[in-house]
């Protein structure tokens, strides 16, 4: 099966989902995992507090990720951290809280997971950590960095989402969000002063505190195109990143709007340009 991975789209839903359905029909894709951040613009000069650009980038996306489906194409909507404020109902950054609720039920309606394996590599929004993997997934990592490791990428991302779905229906049924922030836990290299979580972790923290013996892919830093980063983990752990379709403070692209493809009979993992698919990507909302 072919898998296409689409990096943060920070409210550009319009140009990019008609990338994806291009992707899907040209290279022949059965599934597509999206790594998160559909909520507010990644440039601080964007007008952020626009409800109505927020909802209907939302609704665009889940009537989307439902027809997708509907044809019989696997979609996995990846949370990021962009999106997690709506859900613990917190302000972050470009967070508009005028849209809570709205919000929450979109991201319901899109069936928001933790994380998704992707031909043997973990794909979420920033990165699974040691650090994060040891007090919340109460794995001894210490134990599993030398030799043949007891968990996959498989195993991993059906472990994060179970302690992601119980906490989201601990804060929903009990008002208990104690567990849900846990997934909001931001590190140094993102300006944190906790450890690095999932929807927070930079490419820095990644590569020296990643999981040992797994491979990662990821979005959240923005890069050029979609690539292996050049950084590998002590155990040789690779890192795929991307977040190609971000812009800088004048509204310029940073990225060549390249998503992911995954091949998982020929284990290729290359980038597919909009031009590839007779697209156009100009970093335009």
């Amino acid at each position: 099966m072919k898998t296409i991975v689409v990096g943060d789209m920070h409210q550009k839903q319009h140009p990019i989902l008609p990338i994806v359905d291009n992707a899907i029909r040209f290279l022949g894709a059965r599934r597509v995992v999206l790594l998160g951040d559909y909520c507010d613009d990644y440039s601080p000069n964007r007008d952020t507090t626009d409800a109505k650009k927020l909802l209907e980038g939302l609704e665009f996306q889940a009537d989307w990720i439902d027809r997708t489906r509907g044809r019989g194409i696997q979609v996995d909507a990846l949370l990021g951290n962009h999106d997690m404020q709506y859900l613990i109902e917190r302000q972050g950054p470009g967070t508009n809280l005028n849209c809570i609720i709205p919000a929450q039920r979109l991201l319901a309606q899109m069936n928001v997971r933790m994380a998704a394996a992707v031909d043997g590599w973990l794909a979420t929004h920033a990165g699974l950590t040691s650090q994060f993997a040891d007090i919340v997934l109460e794995i001894d990592v210490e134990a599993e960095s030398f030799g043949e490791p007891s968990y996959s990428a498989d195993s991993l991302a059906a472990q994060l989402n179970a302690t992601f779905d119980h906490a989201l229906s601990e804060m929903f049924e009990h008002g208990n969000d104690e567990e849900l922030l846990l997934f909001n836990l931001c590190g140094p290299g993102r300006g944190g002063i906790s450890i690095p979580g999932p929807l927070w972790a930079s490419t820095s923290e990644l590569t020296v505190l990643g999981m040992p013996h797994l491979n990662q892919i990821v979005g959240h830093t923005p890069v050029y195109s979609a690539r292996e980063l050049e950084e590998q983990g002590f155990r040789g752990e690779r890192f795929i990143a991307c977040d190609t379709f971000s812009t800088d403070f004048d509204f310029r692209p940073l990225g060549d709007g390249s998503i992911l493809l995954a091949d998982d009979e020929t284990h290729e993992m290359r980038a597919v340009t909009p031009e590839e698919v007779d697209c156009e990507w100009a970093g335009a909302c």
